[in-house]
């Protein structure tokens, strides 16, 4: 994106705040659910965020749960490589986060890992649209070890991926496609992933990966709201898919919550920046949530932010084995475009 263009329709104090020395970066955020329902504002209560240690900004969180225990799983940017890996990070009974721990890094860029049980199995899919692919993983040793599965060539850049439905045999995927030539307009692509035997193909082994058309006849347009922001959810009787909304100067400003209505959707609420309380963070430089996930008794968010970032050091060297360098951030990721 053109960044003068960017700087002239940016708010005039966020715009001096980033002239000045600060950067944009991502924070985790978890709170329990409050006694009243937390839509349509998200704002009763406040969200405890992960400290950030100068190095590392964690984003996408999302919530699996392995037996008793809770675990958010999510994207680790590191600052000097310039490059998203997969991260998790307990979540103990009384909201607080354990240490984060790298469980998937391939040299490219990752980032919101949709993890699910399937087969008797876990399962991962990430977003690794810099490679123009759908990847699944499989965890042979929880929750740090995982294995690919299959990789699909897809030809465009798929972002935030969710389960629509799941059988023994297959699952439907919710993807969001990126326009090529301005990233903050996407729409939602549908495909079936199912499992064969005896598939020869070495990129897909028992699996093949089937496209379908754009999901619902409301989204075939690239548009700036057509983005996951989590998995669907049930509250009130009624299936609410959080997405992401963006301007088009700015990623991921603030979530949309839709009601689903058979294969439609119709809009619930907003929850935007300004409404929801970060504990240690000035509202005023809250500049975007975009990812949304719950359970019975937490709600995490993530929030992108400004602040003043200790010097970082040189960008790291190209990765031994993958034949290329980490892609910085925002470039060749699908998804975030943030700095001037």
């Amino acid at each position: 994106m053109n960044q003068v263009y960017r700087a002239l329709h940016m708010p005039p104090d966020r715009l001096f705040k980033k002239l000045t020395g600060c950067k944009e970066i991502y924070t985790i955020a978890v709170r329990p659910i409050p006694a009243e329902a937390p839509l349509p504002a998200l704002g009763e209560g406040a969200y405890t965020p992960m400290p950030f240690d100068g190095r590392t900004w964690y984003a996408d969180p999302l919530l699996y749960h392995h037996g008793e225990e809770r675990w958010i799983f999510c994207e680790a940017f590191d600052l000097a490589a310039g490059r998203g890996d997969i991260a998790a990070i307990p979540l103990a009974g009384d909201g607080s986060l354990g240490e984060p721990q790298i469980v998937l890094a391939t040299g490219s860029h990752l980032s919101f890992p949709t993890v699910f049980d399937w087969r008797g199995e876990i399962w991962m899919i990430p977003e690794s649209s810099a490679c123009h692919t759908i990847d699944l993983y499989r965890c042979t040793e929880f929750p740090g070890r995982w294995e690919q599965a299959a990789r699909f060539p897809v030809g465009c850049e798929l972002c935030d991926t969710i389960l629509l439905d799941k059988t023994d045999d297959e699952l439907t995927l919710l993807c969001s496609e990126t326009r090529p030539e301005n990233q903050l307009y996407t729409r939602y692509r549908r495909y079936t992933l199912r499992h064969t035997a005896g598939e020869a193909d070495p990129r897909t082994h028992d699996f093949e990966l089937e496209p379908d058309e754009p999901f619902n006849l409301q989204h075939r347009e690239f548009g700036l709201g057509f983005r996951n922001a989590g998995p669907m959810f049930q509250m009130g009787g009624q299936t609410i898919h959080p997405t992401q909304v963006s301007t088009k100067v700015d990623y991921g400003v603030y979530l949309q919550f839709f009601a689903r209505r058979g294969a439609s959707e119709i809009p619930l609420c907003a929850a935007e920046p300004h409404i929801v309380t970060i504990t240690g963070l000035n509202r005023a430089d809250v500049v975007g949530i975009h990812t949304y996930c719950r359970d019975d008794r937490f709600e995490v968010i993530d929030a992108r932010y400004l602040t003043r970032l200790p010097k970082q050091p040189a960008p790291a060297a190209a990765v031994p084995g993958t034949g290329e360098n980490p892609a910085p951030s925002g470039e060749g990721t699908g998804s975030r475009d943030t700095d001037l």
